[in-house]
């Protein structure tokens, strides 16, 4: 799906179906449409037909793979496509990594079509088609989530995404989030640039430290803007080190820098109000802090 009005970026190049779409190309999309095979018998849609907050035009064949792969989709995840439109991700998905996909879609008509295009491709065993709004629909058990909606949406959605489990997998094709940085991004020759988020732990606020050596009672203190960390170490009110770090997922790497110029590293695993892990290298030390209160 795509938002409606019809933004700035769509009119990229005479390549893309959304930048034809902005210049007033419908006429010839329809054509090419309806040549592509989005649609069936039923009824076939139109790029550029109107729906709540957004006008649908379909994520191209080229892209869903790279989507997928991006997102390292394994046959345990659930993966959840939001504005799903025809279907197509949720059925390469289930088709391609034996998954278990569902796609959430507002528009009635598209959403039947979806369902018609999983009964075709043999697996409604493994694909559920959603007729629903996202912002209404539960979206929280999915480990993969796949988006083609447009920036604003996007940032509307962002806070409920950053409440997902740590280590939610979140792709969007073309449109990013703004402040929250992807963890990584793809472009591929003549297609639009693809975006990585994994969901971080929730890490900010004050963590009572255990495995440092010159600081039994230490208190780590953490502020947290999306996957980057940084804060203080801190013992007897004495400031012991300045920390920065980074979230991939539930797994936080800090580097504690103390005022003498020495860093030490410690990576570890951070699930609930417990970080369990290891400082230092070579022979590492165990480390653990729990989230004082």
């Amino acid at each position: 799906m795509h938002p409606n009005p019809i933004a700035a970026p769509l009119a990229r190049s005479l390549h893309r179906r959304r930048a034809l779409a902005a210049l007033g190309a419908l006429p010839a999309l329809l054509t090419g449409c309806a040549a592509s095979g989005s649609g069936d018998e039923v009824w076939r849609p139109w790029v550029g037909r109107g729906g709540k907050d957004v006008m649908w035009v379909p994520t191209l064949d080229a892209v869903v793979m790279p989507m997928l792969e991006m997102a390292a989709v394994r046959s345990d995840d659930i993966v959840y496509d939001l504005g799903s439109g025809d279907g197509k991700i949720p059925i390469w998905a289930a088709r391609r990594f034996g998954v278990r996909a569902v796609g959430i879609e507002y528009d009635a008509k598209l959403s039947e079509l979806a369902q018609r295009n999983a009964a075709r491709a043999g697996v409604t065993d493994r694909v559920r088609m959603i007729r629903g709004d996202i912002f209404v629909e539960d979206f929280s058990s999915a480990t993969v989530l796949t988006l083609y909606l447009g920036q604003a949406l996007n940032l509307r959605l962002r806070p409920i995404i950053l409440a997902m489990q740590p280590g939610t997998r979140v792709v969007s094709n073309n449109f990013d989030m703004e402040h929250w940085e992807p963890d990584r991004t793809v472009r591929i020759e003549a297609q639009n640039p693809l975006f990585l988020w994994i969901v971080p732990a929730r890490v900010a606020g004050a963590w009572t430290v255990d495995g440092l050596p010159d600081a039994a009672s230490a208190t780590l203190r953490l502020t947290q803007t999306f996957q980057k960390v940084e804060g203080t170490l801190e013992a007897d009110g004495r400031r012991l080190g300045r920390v920065d770090g980074r979230l991939d997922g539930e797994r936080i790497t800090l580097a504690i820098r103390s005022s003498d110029g020495s860093a030490r590293q410690v990576q570890a695993r951070a699930v609930g109000d417990v970080l369990t892990g290891t400082v230092g290298e070579g022979p590492a030390r165990p480390f653990s802090a729990r989230r004082a209160r």
